[in-house]
């Protein structure tokens, strides 16, 4: 779906309030190994994209865990579920 239906034109539509935890660190991006290198060295770039997003999704809080790849709640459980708690709290 991420390839043939993009979901990012409709972010603007959320309308629930929205948490984004983000890694700093991920890197993780769909089709790295179909595209150039110069295009591959811009792809999945967390910390731009997680502010990016914010911006795009009406009442979204954004999170970054610095130093954290792509599993934050694995890697830095205590900086992952701390934020998520209060969020679910509201």
């Amino acid at each position: 779906m991420v390839f043939t239906q993009p979901v990012v034109y409709e972010f603007k539509n959320i309308k629930a309030t929205t948490l984004l935890i983000i890694g700093t660190r991920d890197r993780t991006a769909l089709g790295k190994g179909l595209v150039s290198e110069d295009v591959r060295n811009t792809m999945g770039l967390y910390d731009k994209l997680g502010k990016s997003t914010q911006e795009k999704i009406p009442n979204a809080t954004l999170v970054e865990i610095e130093n954290v790849g792509h599993l934050p709640h694995i890697e830095k459980f205590d900086s992952f579920i701390k934020p998520l708690r209060s969020f679910l709290k509201q």
